[in-house]
């Protein structure tokens, strides 16, 4: 079985490579398969001699350019799905603008590609900092490696990033520098095994938390348990058992989940769990007790109010601010709630029941399938807007702007602000530098407003 947000998480995005997958890259020997070509007929203009840039459109296809002129680039993708290029690595110093035209009934997507200096005085940028080139589990450093439908992510206090590799059921450890490796289990193999680095395993892992020893949390999303991992590399189960379902509070394997989705530590070593199948948000103090904070287990809905009173809809992730307060995004409402420590729930941004992309304060702002979220140290929220593929700022105040993407805009685009992204669904902050997972590996904003 799967778990329910990923199942949701990268709307037609997801239904393309589904598609792609079944049929094959050239729809060879395959039964039933729909042809459908779609051709980019591309100008290049501005790039400087002796460089290159990178394009890929939004299922994969790709090809380096390192002359002016005429491109083309044809790939197949399901009848009806909206083809865009993108740039997925830019000239240093220089900034490449794509501007996609309509498709026409031949099935050619006119795109214009414009490259010029910087301006100056600008410092925000998106860029590929790991994958995005070809599905794997690859090591190596920035685009040589691969990942599987990364999810989650997190950093620690050196900059390393984390990140929930889950169809290899891997968790994956990148250095500032780029450099990915694997920290605990083997793509390819799945169970539930506690044991140290590729004698781990997991089941689905959708989320990673870590705290200020270094250890990393992980949601074993399809396990239905909470593991830990050491800096070493030693896995151990905190909380719940493999295969087990239900919502019980309890000590360590006494208690249990139903596809927890989120995790997040704070100060004091807790870990908070966005147990999703559940409609709850679960407590873990260090020693592995398990209580719930908020929501009551089988009963969804979008209520206010204080601890099992509140109701939550699909709770996706969850984020700790410095005071101790519970950021979850509440993803089936659709909406961004707070609870405090002491239980009481609200909602801080968005309007339950109502999908969009409008920025506002409080409920005039709208969200379409909110999963990941993390908190700076002024207390500012980004969230991962998935099926808007935007990355939204929510202030303390519950005012909403959109800072990364353009909604409806389906593509990885690196450059200056806002570029646009691929479904983005984990996100994580090492200082002014916010990461993501989209496009099937790690993308990273310097600099993010």
């Amino acid at each position: 079985m799967q778990h329910m947000i990923r199942l949701g998480r990268a709307g037609v995005v997801l239904a393309a490579l589904a598609f792609l997958a079944a049929c094959g890259s050239d729809y060879g020997n395959c039964d039933g398969c729909v042809r459908a070509t779609t051709a980019y007929a591309g100008n290049l203009a501005g790039l400087p001699n002796g460089s290159s840039v990178q394009v890929q459109d939004n299922v994969g296809s790709g090809l380096t350019l390192s002359a002016n002129g005429p491109f083309t680039l044809t790939t197949y993708a399901p009848p009806g799905f909206p083809a865009l290029v993108g740039i997925l690595v830019q000239p240093l110093g220089q900034d490449c603008v794509v501007a996609n035209g309509p498709i026409n009934s031949a099935g050619v997507v006119t795109a214009s590609i414009s490259c010029a200096p910087v301006a100056a005085g600008v410092t925000s940028f998106i860029t590929d900092f790991a994958g995005m080139l070809s599905q794997g589990s690859a090591e190596g450093s920035g685009t040589a490696a691969s990942f599987n439908e990364p999810s989650g992510l997190a950093s620690d206090s050196s900059g390393n990033v984390y990140v929930a590799d889950s169809a290899n059921n891997t968790i994956r450890k990148i250095t500032p520098l780029g450099v990915v490796s694997t920290l605990a289990g083997t793509a390819g193999s799945y169970g539930s095994a506690d044991a140290t680095g590729p004698l781990a395993s997991f089941k689905s892992p959708s989320s990673v938390a870590t705290d200020a020893a270094g250890n990393v949390y992980v949601a074993d999303t399809n396990n239905s348990t909470i593991r830990k991992i050491t800096p070493l590399g030693a896995v151990s189960t905190l909380a719940g058992t493999a295969g087990v379902l239900g919502s019980a509070d309890g000590q360590g394997a006494l208690a249990s989940f139903r596809y927890p989705n989120g995790v997040a530590t704070d100060s004091a070593g807790n870990v908070y769990v966005a147990d999703t199948g559940n409609n709850t948000i679960r407590k873990i103090t260090p020693g592995g007790l398990v209580s719930t904070l908020a929501g009551t287990a089988g009963a969804p809905g979008s209520a206010d109010g204080q601890g099992a009173a509140a109701a939550f809809n699909g709770p996706a992730a969850l984020a700790v601010d410095a005071s101790g307060n519970v950021l979850v995004t509440d993803y089936f409402s659709n909406t961004i709630r707070k609870i405090t420590p002491g239980g009481l729930v609200s909602t801080l941004a968005g309007s339950a029941g109502y999908v969009g992309a409008a920025d506002g304060l409080g409920s005039a702002a709208l969200f379409n399938g909110p999963q990941a979220i993390a908190i700076d140290g002024a207390g500012n929220a980004y969230v991962a807007d998935t099926y808007n593929s935007t990355i939204r700022k929510v202030s303390t105040a519950g005012a909403v702007t959109t800072v990364v993407g353009t909604a409806g805009v389906s593509v990885f685009d690196a450059g200056t602000l806002p570029g646009a992204l691929e479904a983005p669904y984990g996100v994580a902050l090492s200082g002014t530098t916010l990461y993501l997972t989209t496009n099937g590996g790690v993308a990273a904003v310097s600099n993010i407003p």
